[in-house]
């Protein structure tokens, strides 16, 4: 829900450009009046329009201090606080009043510059118009107060009824500020009242930060967010610390006018640390190191905290215990106790908090360990995987973790454990210098970034559980490859099967019905030879016909088990013999002079296993009925070699300079025959590539293992 439409911005910057004029040129104003209204009536006797009590005119000759100098040093902390959070607001109107919470932010800053402390008060006594200009200043400046802080970063009310409840809290407060000591004053009434309000606003104020925080606000936002936060509590803290002091100590404290003004100076100095913060978070590009500042706050804030607890301690229980009130003693005593627990307690303290916000970032060899420990349970290597990613994303207090191996010629996600963000980080895992797959891990909030003791903690963790993930990837490969064999020997199983049937089929079919028929003829043939010697001979005659008939038949059976040439001929003459009659094939398709096919290829080859030779064969014939029927080339060199090195094999190459593979057909790696060339090859354990040509054709590349 938007608070302010944007076309009515102009009007609420003229409206803020004048009141921080305004209230600059009365705060300037003030400083010389304030400073003779001190000097004037608040030396000898309490005065309204100052705070502290009156030191006296003996204690300032005592101390040889002039009211000028008294005067002067209060009005010094008053105007250097003011001047601080007024230029403060004016570098934010000018650098952000182009948005609704630059302007409330600007305002809010150079109204707490002139009302905050009492230097104002000087003028109130000058002329009843200016008591009312510095009231509407400051209800002007709790308004903008109230605004900003329900409102900021984005300028947006979420939840929507935040809106709704911050003008209640306007309107319950802000009308008493411009109407002091009437009805409508809360703080002129009953405290409880004041009270409620109070606590409903900081309340609802919290709440609805938290809310935003979660559901609403960018990762810029967040960051945003924090600072400011971090900013009023600290300076929330720091006052209610002096407060404390001031409230156990009042008697000691109002009796010495130092002490009073180191109060002073440490109220007004925590404050400060509002405008820096604001300033940071809306001026600063790179918000990231807030969680460093906030991580070194709470371990030196809980560190001190911690120290003066145990000094205290210590010095009450060593007089309590030796009865005495040697007080050099007791502090000696206790400053070594204080000594001795110093560091354990900042170890405690700082790995208390890192975990809190980074994990186990500090300890990789703790992690290390418990992770050792687990694996020595029996685990699958899918478990084990999962046990690595958990470990991680557990020890960093990551949203999410997976973990993908490199297999099969690509990436397959093996774990994954928690909710998945959009952005990830990936590491590379890598075994002996062979990269084996990558982790991803988000952020633990969006927009964030991981930190040098992070990135150190991955470093050693991806190192060490490198050698886990390589011996379950190991396992995982060998499970994937008892799988494939199994799958491969059910296709040999299955292919034999089929071609066991299509034989019976053919011969069953086919050959036995015919075999059948000829001895019918035959022995119809045989009845007929002395009645009727002419029937017979046509008998004879047709005989013959179906004789031959079935013997091209079953040649045809023969040649699909295997080519009769390679036994004829070997392998490079039916290359050579098959070469010859695409040539002719391609001649009579074109009506001219065909392709021109070339072959490569040794005389002689060694001994070659069938299989070899029968897929070598079938692999070329394919290959070449592609480029006659597909390529509209004009020229193909087949080349062969038999390596006995490295590859021990058959390598066959076949180019040509047509018009290629579509990029379709390339990435499907072409039609049927395509995929059959490739399945010939696989099955022996070769490789079968397909790419295009320099020449702009199509080069089809094989490689045959034979075993030596």
């Amino acid at each position: 829900m938007e608070f302010l439409p944007e076309k009515k911005l102009p009007l609420l910057r003229v409206t803020v450009l004048v009141m921080a004029l305004l209230t600059a040129i009365l705060f300037i104003y003030s400083i010389p009046q304030y400073y003779q209204y001190i000097k004037s009536n608040c030396i000898a006797q309490s005065c309204t329009g100052f705070y502290n009590p009156a030191p006296g005119t003996n204690w300032l000759q005592n101390h040889g201090i002039s009211p000028a100098e008294y005067s002067f040093a209060y009005v010094s902390i008053y105007a250097v606080f003011g001047l601080v959070y007024i230029t403060a607001g004016t570098v934010l109107l000018w650098k952000k009043s182009s948005g609704l919470i630059g302007l409330l932010g600007s305002f809010m800053l150079i109204s707490l510059g002139g009302t905050f402390t009492p230097i104002m008060s000087g003028i109130k006594l000058i002329h009843p118009l200016l008591t009312y200009l510095v009231q509407v200043i400051e209800a002007g400046g709790m308004t903008a107060f109230i605004l900003f802080f329900f409102l900021f970063p984005n300028g947006k009310f979420a939840p929507r009824w935040s809106a709704y409840l911050c003008m209640t809290i306007i309107i319950l407060r802000v009308p008493g500020m411009l109407f002091p000591s009437t009805i409508i004053d809360l703080q002129h009434g009953p405290k409880l009242f004041f009270g409620i309000w109070f606590f409903i606003w900081i309340g609802s104020l919290i709440s609805v930060q938290i809310f935003r925080y979660k559901t609403v606000l960018t990762p810029l936002e967040k960051q945003q967010a924090k600072w400011v936060v971090y900013g009023v509590v600290m300076a929330l803290m720091g006052l209610m610390s002096v407060s404390i002091l001031f409230i156990f100590q009042e008697k000691a404290i109002s009796a010495q006018p130092y002490q009073l003004y180191a109060v002073e100076i440490g109220v007004h100095a925590f404050m400060m640390l509002i405008p820096l913060a604001i300033l940071i978070a809306m001026l600063k590009h790179r918000l990231w190191d807030i969680d460093i500042i906030v991580n070194r706050t709470l371990v030196y804030g809980i560190l001190t905290a911690c120290t003066v607890l145990f000094y205290v301690t210590a010095v009450w229980y060593t007089g309590l215990l030796f009865d005495t009130k040697n007080h050099v003693v007791i502090s000696f005593i206790a400053t070594g106790i204080v000594a001795v627990l110093f560091s354990p307690i900042k170890q405690h303290i700082q790995r208390f908090i890192n975990r809190r916000m980074y994990g186990e970032n500090d300890d990789p060899y703790s992690v290390l360990n418990r992770l050792s420990k687990e694996l020595e349970n029996p685990l699958d290597p899918e478990a084990v995987l999962k046990l690595v990613i958990r470990t991680i994303k557990d020890s960093l207090r990551l949203p999410y973790a997976s973990l993908s191996l490199h297999q099969n010629g690509g990436e397959v996600l093996a774990a994954e454990d928690g909710e998945f963000f959009d952005e990830c980080f990936s590491f590379s895992l890598y075994y002996r210098g062979e990269e084996i797959g990558a982790l991803k891990l988000s952020p633990r909030s969006p927009g964030e970034r991981f930190t040098v003791s992070d990135h150190k903690f991955l470093d050693m963790l991806i190192r060490q559980a490198s050698a886990v993930v390589q011996s379950a990837k190991a396992s995982i490969d060998l499970k994937m490859l008892a799988a494939d064999l199994q799958e491969s020997r059910e296709q040999l199983v299955i292919a034999r099967e089929e071609e066991r049937r299509e034989l019976r089929s053919n011969l069953h079919d086919g050959l036995a019905p015919r075999l059948a028929a000829l001895a019918l003829t035959a022995a119809a043939a045989e009845d007929l030879v002395e009645k009727n010697p002419t029937a017979t001979k046509e008998i004879l005659s047709d005989l013959q016909s179906t004789i031959r008939q079935t013997v091209s038949e079953i040649r045809g059976i023969v040649y699909d088990l295997r080519p009769p040439t390679l036994d004829e001929m070997g392998l490079i003459g039916a290359i050579d013999e098959r070469i010859k009659e695409l040539s002719l094939v391609s001649q009579r398709q074109d009506q001219g002079p065909g392709i021109q096919f070339s072959l490569n290829a040794p005389e002689k080859l060694p001994v070659l296993p069938a299989a070899v030779e029968v897929a070598a064969f079938r692999i070329l014939t394919e290959a070449l009925v592609n480029v006659v029927r597909h390529s509209k080339a004009t020229a193909c060199s087949i080349r062969i070699l038999f390596n006995e090195n490295q590859e021990h094999g058959l390598h066959m190459l076949i180019e040509d300079n047509g018009v290629g593979l579509s990029p379709r057909k390339n990435r499907e790696k072409g039609g049927i025959g395509m995929e059959s060339m490739n399945q010939r090859a696989n099955e022996l354990g070769g490789k079968f590539l397909v790419a295009h040509s320099e020449k702009g054709g199509t080069k089809i590349t094989v490689f045959l293992p034979v075993n030596s």
